[in-house]
């Protein structure tokens, strides 16, 4: 296989010993091990090149989620063959669920930057032994990097968080000056939605406002479902 092209993939494994109270202290020690002999196995399996890893508690968003893994590797080997190795060294040695992609994804990458590709599982934590190909002065660069690229993720995605909860109170506001009129025609609503729209100095949007209006009459029992798809052929 020393005439074949490396290919570049991308592993995430979600640890199983988790519940909603997302509370990591006792089981983090055990993880990181198992991360840890994870990329001892992998580098002493493959001829590995350049190998990235990292822990991760937090989304895009910036919210705490299911502790995970990242590990960003090149390997000549197919991707079926690792997969299968992984699974059961996690499964036998760990006792680690690894049934689902909730639990386990391995994929290639054609990746744009290779250096962005490397850097990703180092967005959140920096662990040398979780990386192989670099010195720790690049992977220090790499990890600064990252988590400056993150940071500009997290706050894009928290605009259209804030976006969407703002969306949700102007309906709930909405809905709540029509409960205190007696208007029942669907053409009466849409004109007074539409002046709550003009009052809030938002932009008129007929799909948004008829959607609304669509919604308040279903939820308030103006309308019953049937009434409101009987012209649909």
């Amino acid at each position: 296989m020393d005439n074949l092209r490396p290919v570049n993939y991308k592993f995430r494994f979600t640890f199983t010993e988790q519940d909603k109270t997302f509370n990591y202290e006792e089981q983090m020690p055990r993880w990181k091990k198992i991360s840890e002999r994870l990329v001892e196995k992998l580098l002493g399996q493959y001829k590995i090149q350049k190998l990235t890893g990292g822990i991760e508690t937090l989304n895009r968003a910036g919210d705490r989620t299911w502790c995970h893994l990242h590990i960003h590797f090149d390997a000549v080997e197919p991707r079926d063959t690792i997969a299968r190795q992984i699974k059961r060294y996690l499964s036998d040695t760990y006792e680690q669920q690894v049934v689902g992609v909730k639990y386990f994804m391995l994929k290639p990458d054609v990746a744009r930057s290779l250096d962005d590709f490397m850097m990703y599982p180092l967005k959140q934590s920096l662990n040398n032994k979780l990386c192989y190909g670099y010195t720790p002065e690049q992977l220090e660069i790499m990890h600064k990097a990252a988590q400056s690229s993150y940071i500009k993720v997290q706050e894009i995605n928290q605009k259209k968080i804030d976006k969407s909860d703002n969306s949700d109170t102007m309906f709930e506001r909405l809905c709540g000056i029509l409960d205190k009129t007696s208007l029942l025609s669907k053409y009466a609503l849409l004109i007074e939605a539409t002046k709550f729209y003009v009052k809030e100095n938002k932009p008129i949007n007929r799909n948004i406002i008829m959607g609304y209006i669509d919604t308040y009459m279903l939820s308030r029992e103006m309308i019953t479902y049937e009434e409101y798809w009987k012209n649909v052929p």
